[in-house]
Formats: structure tokens, sequence, C-alpha cells
């Protein structure tokens, strides 16, 4: 996601330069540097955060030398919000852009920016930080700050609100882009604070009647129509309390994914917090399966893909399991699965035109196919030759007389996936009520294959 990204070694300040040529050309692609000197408090390790669909992603991490000074150096791939912090208690925001330098102190009581060279976003963005440290300190990192209640919260948080507007008007850098996006983000850290604050561990929590107005303009049917939350460093936890919280006060089963989402505007983001649940999901993979059946309605074609990569990955092929299904044409443009031929063994060859150990095995197989004639077998021979080769593929297996089932899966696709196939042939073998045999069998030209298909047909 991020280019030429250096960890500065800032026991001297020619380090920085050092890192800046090293990097290469980085001065002609305008990186972005990020210098913090570390007080007491954060421990040793600082890491910097990009942000990626609404959650924070460790872009890398640097131990601070003895002077507590450590530094970053990188190409961004977007211009917006970053994070630097422990990784733990202390995080605070960024807004970086290419060509951006930043510097800024910070200890376990403190933050600012310092040196001449900050760019007017970031001090619009540390007024803030400074001005909610407070709220919120108690609503997420409350670790530091022990026992706080709703009793001196909500004073706090009123507090901060009446500041609120006053300091959004001020918000006039140059540059339009973060104006906006900046008193967005205002707004999202407000919800964030609020109800970070009632669905966290407190000694003593608010009746319905007890909360301050404020917790009845945050449900709003038209809030979350675009993706902007999706470019807070927190935006995907924000959408998660929130839905929950719009469930809870409208009497909605917030369990179930469809009332879940309903809460939720924008299709986009529907499906991103469908996909961020399935990161979760645990389970076996057919269990997700059913989970999926639910999901495909809400997600984009992009979207699926990470859900069926999620589900390739929980799946186990091995002996006695169910075997994944898979659908492709043939060179008429018919479609075969390979449930299609349950009630049969089904060997299956997994192979392209470009692949001479592929090539090899087809006098072995012709063989094996014809010493199988007759019987309740079926041979699939399934190409993942791309779809810039599919007339050379049909001419293939009209020049080579290939038999059995022949299916063009137009390069490394779902079958691949599924059964993790990384190199071609691969040979497998499903019986005939549709479990795995063996996804890695031998190849024709090993007599065991034979073996293997014969022990099959007499059970």
């Amino acid at each position: 996601m991020y280019n030429s990204l250096v960890i500065i070694d800032m026991k001297i300040k020619l380090g920085l330069i050092v890192c800046l040529l090293f990097s290469g050309m980085l001065h002609a692609q305008k990186p972005v540097t990020v210098e913090c000197r570390v007080g007491e408090g954060i421990g040793t390790t600082i890491q910097l955060f990009g942000v990626d669909k609404g959650e924070k992603k460790v872009l890398a991490s640097a131990s601070y030398n003895q002077n507590g000074y450590y530094g970053f150096s990188f190409i961004p791939k977007y211009e917006g919000f970053y994070v630097v912090g422990n990784g733990k208690n202390y995080e605070y925001p960024l807004y970086l852009k290419a060509g951006d330098a930043v510097s800024f102190f910070m200890d376990k009581d403190t933050v600012y920016l310092t040196g001449k060279h900050n760019t007017a976003e970031n001090k619009v963005l540390y007024e803030w930080v400074n001005l909610s440290k407070r709220v919120c300190e108690k609503s997420t990192y409350f670790t530091r700050v022990h026992n706080s209640t709703f009793e001196d919260f909500f004073p706090d948080f009123e507090a901060l609100l009446a500041k609120t507007e006053p300091f959004c008007k001020s918000i006039k850098t140059k540059n339009t882009r973060f104006n906006e996006l900046m008193k967005y983000f205002v707004g999202c850290e407000l919800d964030r604070f609020a109800l970070n604050f009632i669905y966290t561990l407190r000694s003593k929590h608010p009746s319905k009647e007890q909360r301050i107005a404020y917790y009845s303009t945050i449900t709003d049917k038209n809030k979350f129509t675009d993706e902007r939350v999706l470019e807070m460093p927190d935006g995907m936890k924000l959408l998660k309390s929130y839905m929950m919280f719009y469930c809870l006060e409208n009497g909605k089963r917030g369990g179930e994914l469809q009332d879940a989402l309903s809460v939720i505007p924008s299709k986009k983001l529907q499906g991103e917090l469908v996909v961020n649940q399935a990161k979760g999901f645990g389970r076996s993979y057919f269990e997700y399966l059913e989970f999926m059946e639910e999901a495909k309605k809400y997600v984009d074609a992009e979207q699926l893909k990470v859900l069926e990569a999620k589900a390739s990955a929980l799946y186990e092929a091995k002996k006695g399991e169910r075997a994944i299904d898979f659908a492709y044409p043939d060179a008429e443009g018919n479609m075969h699965s390979l449930s299609d031929y349950k009630g049969k063994v089904v060997v299956v060859d997994v192979w392209a035109t470009w692949c001479s150990p592929c090539r090899g095995e087809l006098p072995h197989l012709k063989k094996l196919e014809k010493a199988m004639e007759g019987k309740d077998v079926v041979f699939i021979g399934v190409s993942v030759d791309e779809k810039k080769n599919y007339e050379k593929w049909k001419k293939f297996l009209v020049d080579e007389q290939l038999p059995g089932v022949q299916l063009f899966a137009d390069g490394w696709s779902k079958i691949t996936k599924d059964y993790k196939i990384t190199g071609i042939p691969r040979f497998m073998v499903f019986a005939k009520d549709g479990s795995i045999v063996e996804s890695q069998a031998p190849r024709p030209s090993d007599p065991s294959l034979k073996n293997m298909i014969e022990s099959e047909l007499r059970k």
C-alpha cells in the first residue's frame, strides 16, 4: 500500500538526509516526514498507522533512541488521516499529503506540535486534539483516567460540545478538501466518544433518563449516506457502535444481519461491514457458506471476492471432507459442475496448454481413461489458460483428441483458490458421494492413481 517507507534513525539529523537519499528519488516523489520526541510513559516502540476502510493498519514500527527521538519517511498513497502512537493507549492522528513534514512531542500527559514546518492542516487538527483530549481519554483511553463515570464525563462532553461549533467555523485552511473532512472528522469523533463511553466497562452507567441530550441526536436516517466514514481512523468501530445503538434505541434485532445493516443507507458501507464481519469468522467452511448466502445480498463484485477468499482460506481439502463445488463452461459454452456427476467417481485434472509437465501426462491420462471405459468414472479437465488463449485451448482439444469433460476456468480462478492449487498439473479424486478421496492425487503416470480409482469403484 505504501512505497519507500523508511524508518529514520534520529540519533543525528544526518540520519534523516541519508534515509531520504537512500530511498531513491524521494524528493521528486514528495515524501512525507514524521519526527517525534517521546517523553515518559509511552514505551519504547512507536508505530505509524495508515487508514484502510475505517481501520488502522500498521505501516511501520520504530524503537527510538536514548534521547527519545524517532521518525518515519514514506511516500503516501493517499492524502488523509494517519495515526502515530504506541498501538495501545497513546495514539494521535496526523493529516498527511505528499511533501508534508510533521514534528511533535508526546508523553503520558501532553501532546503538541513542535518546530516551524508543521502544516496548516496539522495545526488545526492538533487544536482539536488538545481541545478534545480530556473527553477522548475518558471515553477511549479510560485506563489513563481511573474511575470516570457519566457523572464527570457528561459535563466534560457538554463543555466540549459548546466549543465545537466555533472551532468548526474557524477551520479555514487553503486546503478545502481538508476543511470539509476535518469538520466531518469532528462529528464522527463526538459520536465515537459518546457511544464508546456508554459501551465500555464503568462503575456506574446512566439510565436513558440520565443521558445528556446529545444522545438523542446521534441516530439519523441520513447519516452515513456516503463512504467518508471509512477515511476515519476508527470509522469501522464507529459504524458498528452506531448500528448497535440504533437497533437498541429503535427495538430492532441487532443480532440479525438484515436488521443491523438496514440502519446504514450506503450500500457500499453495508458491504464493507459484511466483509469486516467475515474477517472474524473462525468457524467451519460450510457454516461460513451459510453466512455468505445471506451476505451476498449486500456486497458488490469486489467485496464478494474478499468473502470468497476468506471461504477458501477456511476450507481444508482433506480426505472425507465434502468437496467444494465448481462450475465452468466447455468448448460449446455449456456449463458443467462437479456436483453434476455425483454418483460417479470423478477424476479432476487441473492443467494448461503452456504447461509441459501437463502435456507430458496426456498419453498416460488417455490410457487410464481408456482402461476405465464403461465404469462409473468421469474425467474432468479444468484448464487454467487465460482468456487470451481460449482459441488456442479449443484447438488443443481437437488436435490432441482429449477425451472426458474439458472445461475452461479462465486463469487461476476459484477452483485454484478453494483447493489451494499453486502448481500444475494437479489431479484430484472425488468419491461417489461428493466427498474428497485425495486432493493431491498421484499423476496418471503413477499406477497408484488407477489403484485409487478402482478402490473407490468397489465401494
